[in-house]
């Protein structure tokens, strides 16, 4: 964790030189930017970091669908203050380095407007110093409350914080499944750590206590998680919970299988990456039973989730299903085009920022609006996975 800070902290300090820079062609911090006003009927450029390559890839073809789908709407629908968004892609491959960089490029672009970032709440943070300091609409499409702690003005969150997902899991997991004695695995990266952490301290708030030998964490690098689990199938436990980025989930439902782990034996509980189309996808008939407190569910419990979910399913016949990299971008470039549209201005980066207190929306992942940590959302929604398909179960409105 040292060493991770570490490499954090120097490429922080780094993109913030590089932002300097950069911002010497602005007018003041998160002003317009120096390209002035695109001429009527050009474009508006958005950028967004993901996965072009590596092992996340799938994760970054969602994310590229969800935004071009949202992107080909709105151009069809007149575009944004006159105007067509572009959008503009770089690589983050599979890691923090990578995503620095990636970031860093569209930061240097004068003509990005907004950024959608990573799915990955460790990226977002050790690029937020940069964000703020060339004044750039950013969107951190992670989950972690670490992001909002970090108050940065120009980073905003479509997805619900963890401190909800936490408080929404203890509570079906005690009020709904019955269960006061739960095991936790959990990865340590931080966006788990503070995932586990928000929900140990709501089971508490519930009368559940968590003792320490109730808790499992292992690297975001692990691949074998069988003694997790023969210490949970040999301990006196009614649940577990289970909370991982999408690949390590997918192996995780795989192992749990292997081990004889049932969920008829006692409920299994993950985070909402044991509901994605890549968990699902690689853990087959390993990932039904489990439940998810997901962000998102396809089909969502919207009207507009359920618009979304045609017409991504339409545009892109290969996809069975939505996940969430392509719903939660998706509704990030309609936060941004809406922003824009309240201001006035697709050139005005400091005006599109101030336009973001002012959102007010039915998105598809949840109702839109400002919020003073950052996050517009205000739902989540219960699912459980079934016949290789994650359903909807309830809706839980957080806040």
């Amino acid at each position: 964790m040292k060493k991770f800070a570490a490499v954090c902290l120097a490429l922080a300090m780094m993109l913030s030189l590089v932002a300097c820079g950069n911002n010497a062609a602005n007018t003041g911090n998160g002003g317009n930017s120096s390209g002035g006003d695109t001429a009527e009927g050009g474009t508006v450029k958005i950028g967004l970091v993901t996965a072009v390559t590596g092992s996340n890839s799938l994760v970054g073809e969602e994310s590229t669908e969800g935004a071009q789908l949202a992107i080909d709407e709105i151009n069809a629908a007149g575009g944004v203050n006159g105007q067509q968004l572009e959008l503009v892609i770089t690589d983050e491959v599979d890691n923090l380095e990578m995503s620095v960089l990636a970031t860093q490029e569209l930061l240097a672009d004068d003509e990005i407007m907004g950024i959608i970032g990573s799915l990955y709440s460790q990226y977002c943070i050790a690029v937020m110093p940069a964000v703020e300091e060339t004044g750039m609409p950013y969107f951190a499409m992670g989950s972690s409350s670490g992001v909002s702690n970090e108050k940065n003005a120009y980073t905003w969150q479509v997805r619900p914080l963890d401190t909800a997902q936490g408080a929404v899991l203890a509570d079906y997991v005690v009020n709904t499944l019955g269960c006061s004695k739960p095991a936790i695995m959990h990865s340590t990266q931080s966006t788990f750590q503070s995932l586990a952490d928000q929900t140990i301290a709501a089971l508490n708030d519930l009368g559940v206590e968590v003792p320490s030998g109730s808790i499992f964490g292992f690297p975001e690098e692990e691949s074998n998680y069988s003694p997790y689990i023969s210490q949970v199938m040999d301990g006196d436990f009614d649940c577990l919970i289970a909370l991982a980025n999408q690949a390590p989930s997918a192996v995780i439902c795989q192992q749990v299988q292997a081990a004889g782990l049932t969920s008829d034996m006692m409920p299994l509980v993950g985070s909402t990456s044991f509901c994605s189309n890549v968990c699902i996808t690689n853990a087959g008939s390993a990932a039904d039973g489990w439940y998810s407190i997901s962000d998102w569910c396809p089909g969502g419990s919207n009207d507009v989730a359920a618009a979304f979910e045609e017409a991504y399913t339409t545009a892109y016949p290969e996809r069975a299903i939505s996940d969430l990299a392509a719903s939660c971008v998706y509704d990030a470039v309609y936060v941004l085009a809406e922003a824009m549209k309240i201001a006035g201005t697709n050139t005005d980066r400091e005006a599109i920022n101030n336009a973001m207190q002012e959102i007010d929306f039915q998105g598809a992942l949840s109702y839109f609006k400002f919020y003073d940590d950052h996050s517009f959302a205000n739902s989540l929604t219960v699912t459980q996975n079934i016949d290789g398909v994650p359903t909807a179960i309830d809706a839980v409105e957080y806040r």
